[in-house]
């Protein structure tokens, strides 16, 4: 796909828009540092664990969630790599920080990481959490299921009829357990990974040129975030949002002039 051209979005602020002639503020582009930071920080853990991976344990996770589903007449889940890092470096992020919780202390959630890490995934995630450690035995994985199966939100997430694909990342310490289930629904493939550090819009465009399938236009927000950026792109070379950080958010067309506003990779602009 060429840059839009004049691609009309939703508006959030017209003061997010750069003016011409206007350098960058310095400490606008800071505002992407921590994205930044938090992308090494969770590909550190994934090298650097303290615990020990179990594919053996994810892999029962996997098998036992598909065959709940099945028992509700809902498909099975397809594994994907990209949640699947997200879902270990997470569960190694537990482990550094002792912060057993969706969010971290800098207010990254699962949406972060997912648009960090699986680069490639246009689709809304979600994510089962949990730990555990017995008082005699190992921890074993219908356990973990189990706790999964008896909590209204982890169960809905379980059970939702949309969701697609899947990533688990188990992480042992001894004999504790972290566990955690990424899921989305996947609804658009990039050919190749996005890009994290990006000098241009142009260049989005041109990662969004092979999905399949096709996305003909596309947006940003925050990180997060609903409010879209309403932007014009004129030209390939066209810069027309500040420095920081930003996710796109592909147009997925689902009719005659109607589109679904998807979510993509997080970015960073400068």
């Amino acid at each position: 796909m060429n840059a839009p051209n004049r691609r009309t979005l939703i508006a959030a602020a017209a003061s997010a828009l750069v003016l011409p002639g206007l350098a960058p503020d310095p400490a606008e582009a800071a505002m992407g540092d921590p994205w930044l930071a938090y992308d090494r920080r969770l590909r550190r853990q994934l090298a650097e664990s303290r615990g020990d991976f179990d594919p053996d344990f994810e892999t029962d996770l996997h098998d036992l969630g598909d065959i709940f589903r099945r028992g509700r007449g809902l498909p099975d889940l397809a594994p994907d790599p990209g949640l699947t890092l997200a879902a270990r470096a997470h569960a190694a992020d537990i482990a550094r920080t002792g912060v057993f919780d969706h969010m971290t202390r800098e207010g990254f959630g699962p949406a972060a990481r997912v648009g960090l890490l699986a680069r490639d995934l246009i689709g809304a995630p979600a994510e089962n959490i949990a730990e555990r450690l017995n008082a005699a035995g190992a921890v074993r994985p219908d356990q973990i299921m189990g706790q999964w199966k008896t909590s209204p939100g982890h169960r809905a997430n379980l059970l939702a009829p949309g969701f697609t694909h899947v990533g688990f990342g188990v992480l042992r310490q001894g004999r504790e357990v972290i566990a955690l289930g990424v899921y989305a629904e996947v609804s658009a493939r990039l050919a190749a990974p996005a890009p994290l550090r990006v000098t241009s819009v142009a260049a989005l465009a041109s990662a969004l040129s092979n999905a399949t399938p096709r996305i003909d236009q596309f947006s940003v927000s925050e990180p997060g975030g609903e409010a879209l950026i309403e932007t014009y792109v004129e030209a390939p070379g066209a810069q027309t949002l500040p420095p920081g950080a930003w996710q796109l958010r592909p147009h997925l067309s689902t009719g005659a002039r109607k589109h679904l506003v998807a979510w993509g990779p997080v970015f960073v602009l400068g």
